[in-house]
């Protein structure tokens, strides 16, 4: 049993250790599928909890499990509370026996009511002491709720009082799950700051609350602000829940910026009005002739026959829809995580309206934290429009170049324009041309693309070998003045006498005018050299191959697939993104030539022999790891002497493998017995 000083009167306060855990599966982004066990079940997110209101039950809890698949629900214990009989009931039977509900229950604490109202007839401390007794699976503490209006001062003593009603509901929580909300008003640093005190604490799941205003008035910009700030000074270790998130126009991007829950009382509060949601907006009745769903209720009826109905049944018909449609806007939310195609889903749903469109930009702005989230590669690139240019991949694959690339010296470098042709690779493409003009001189090649400058070894290399666009776009884009002056800083950085750029045939007799030096240049060999420092780092070209090296090429397509040096297959080269696969000899090459932490997960001598014989590594027993790694990296397992354990990929990110405690951090693909 675990103890918290009491402030009070220095006693110490026993509470126990609720049996709520929280393991993450997967990822994409900041988004997380994981699974959310509590005593009565298990929740799979992302996922929606439908609000239930005891006192208006258009939809009945267990409806909800049967129409849509809730897993679980939320209600409201300040309002149980407030009701003589809805109290009774609910310490009698528990919350689940009021609601008829076996799946779990979370309880919001009346926050909101207090926003709406000014005022709760309950104190803090009653209102954890109520729904300890009517037992949810997730309680909710009462904060103090941060308007929009408040200025900064107003906010800071609103986070004041929040964590000091937070560090007491823990003295008093016992058994209960308890989650922590996250206030701050408009100001990120007081966001931060306020998750990061409540990480601190015992909590189960941190909401972020106050951000109702924000989305009834479509500011986007400032919700994206936000939670971005309260995720930065939140641990990874437990789901976060956004407060009043019901429409499901930003579930694409509260998921991506990492929020797990969400409650929705909008399904209900928009049927009151008439109004259809929809994920690209919201459609009042009489604006309707058709219904543009193929929903059950939208195949069962129309819209003349919905017109006719009561007032009451037509109110629970379109709850009904807009609870069919949040939930497979969910759903197509979760596949795109699993597809790695969730930015661009946040990005096609952002023109569904012009306050979300206009977000992105906020999106981005912190790049440098996303990239630490962001997966090494992925199956495709797509451009959905100019703000693509700014997710953390394309920035990571711009920095690496710039940073980890080592440009060839030769004669001349040759720079080929975007050809719009996306049937075949750059390198496929110019063939003929790069035939002509290495009979001819020593020359090294780079792309003009909508990246900049791309040397020709990261043909194949994620995201450049993996873009999907329009061709005629890509031409436009590689050819405005942002992508012409990286090229011109390129050319300028270059080890080469001559820097021509192809423009047609005419080019070759330039090239002739100044050949004199014959083919020194190896493509294969710069293909390897260039992909083991960008992936690897710095030097670990230099620390892999030597001169005795020699590739296996695939009989149909006659590109690299093994890389064997000094006789050992050390590397695979992956068709898919371009990458290597780390094999043995190549792993013993790299932990002896880099120092550590360089590419090293270090785990516990309990975990050692299970990893030595294949066996994934789990969170709870890695004590250190490289930060530079990413999701998805090849890496080394050591041992605390450093001696090589095994070779695996990447599942989470560094931060979150040390707040973790659960789930699977790294699979092995191959272990030293």
């Amino acid at each position: 049993m675990q103890k918290i000083s009491s402030a009070d009167d220095d006693a110490n306060i026993d509470f126990q250790p609720s049996s709520i855990k929280f393991e993450l599966k997967s990822r994409d982004c900041l988004a997380r599928l994981a699974t959310l066990e509590t005593p009565h079940g298990k929740l799979e997110t992302p996922t929606l909890l439908p609000v239930i209101n005891p006192n208006d039950q258009v939809l009945t809890a267990s409806e909800m499990r049967k129409l849509f698949g809730a897993s679980g629900i939320i209600t409201n214990s300040y309002i149980i509370y407030k009701s003589k009989n809805l109290h009774e009931t609910a310490v009698k039977k528990g919350v689940h026996g009021l609601l008829d509900f076996d799946g779990p229950v979370m309880t919001d604490s009346g926050t909101f009511q207090l926003y709406t109202y000014g005022r709760v007839t309950v104190k803090p401390e009653e209102i954890i002491k109520f729904q300890k007794k009517i037992k949810p699976d997730i309680g909710t503490i009462l904060d103090v709720f941060g308007s929009t209006t408040r200025t900064y001062d107003e906010a800071h003593e609103d986070v004041i009082e929040t964590l000091a009603r937070a560090a007491n509901a823990i003295k008093l929580k016992g058994s209960l799950a308890l989650a922590g909300t996250v206030q701050g008003g408009i100001y990120p640093n007081l966001r931060e700051h306020c998750a990061h005190e409540l990480s601190k604490l015992p909590f189960e799941m941190h909401p972020i609350g106050g951000v109702v205003p924000f989305m009834e008035e479509y500011q986007f910009k400032d919700l994206v602000r936000i939670i971005i700030a309260c995720k930065k000074g939140l641990t990874p270790a437990r789901p976060v829940h956004l407060f009043g998130a019901g429409h499901p126009m930003i579930f694409p991007l509260a998921v991506a910026l990492g929020c797990d829950t969400f409650d929705s009382a909008s399904y209900i509060k928009y049927a009151d009005d008439d109004r259809f949601l929809f994920p690209n907006g919201t459609k009042k009745l009489n604006q309707l002739e058709l219904l543009p769903c193929t929903c059950p209720v939208c195949i069962d009826t129309t819209v003349a026959e919905l017109r006719t109905l009561d007032a009451s049944v037509r109110r629970k018909m379109i709850a009904k829809h807009n609870l069919y449609i949040s939930f497979n806007e969910l759903s197509l939310v979760k596949q795109a995580i699993i597809e790695g195609t969730l930015f661009e889903l946040v990005e096609q749903r952002a023109r569904a309206h012009p306050h979300l469109l206009h977000s992105l930009p906020e999106v981005y702005r912190d790049r440098e934290y996303l990239e630490q989230f962001e997966p090494i590669s992925r199956r495709r690139f797509l451009y959905v429009g100019s703000e693509s240019m700014n997710r953390p991949e394309i920035i990571r694959f711009q920095e690496r170049i710039k940073n980890q690339y080592i440009k060839p010296k030769t004669k001349s470098v040759v720079c080929f324009p975007e050809p719009g042709n996306r049937t075949v690779s750059f390198e496929e493409h110019f063939q003929d041309e790069i035939f002509q003009v290495s009979k001819l001189t020593d020359a090294h090649f780079v792309f003009q693309t909508i990246f900049g400058p791309v040397p020709i070894e990261f043909n194949g290399v994620y995201p450049f070998g993996q873009t999907v666009l329009d061709p005629g776009l890509a031409v436009k884009l590689a050819e405005k003045p942002d992508a012409l002056k990286l090229m011109r800083q390129y050319s300028h950085e270059l080890r080469s006498e001559f820097f021509i750029f192809w423009k047609d045939k005419n080019s070759l007799a330039t090239i002739k005018m100044i050949a004199t030096e014959k083919k020194q240049f190896d493509l294969d060999t710069a293909r390897v050299h260039a992909i083991a420092d960008y992936q690897f780092g710095s030097g670990a070209a230099e620390i892999l191959f030597t001169d005795k090296l020699k590739f296996v090429k695939s009989k149909n397509t006659g590109k690299i697939r093994n890389v064997i040096s000094d006789g050992e297959h050390i590397l695979s080269l992956r068709a898919g993104d371009g990458l290597f696969t780390l094999k043995k000899s190549g792993a013993i090459k790299l932990h002896k030539g880099f120092k550590p932490p360089r590419l090293r997960v270090v785990v516990t001598s309990e975990s050692v022999e299970f990893n030595r014989e294949g066996k994934n590594v789990f969170s709870k027993f890695v004590l250190r790891c490289d930060p530079a790694l990413r999701p998805g990296d090849e890496l080394l397992i050591t041992d605390e002497e450093d001696s090589l354990v095994a070779i695996g990929r990447l599942v989470l990110t560094c931060g979150e493998i040390q707040a973790f405690n659960t789930g699977i951090a790294i699979r092995i693909r191959e272990g030293f017995k």
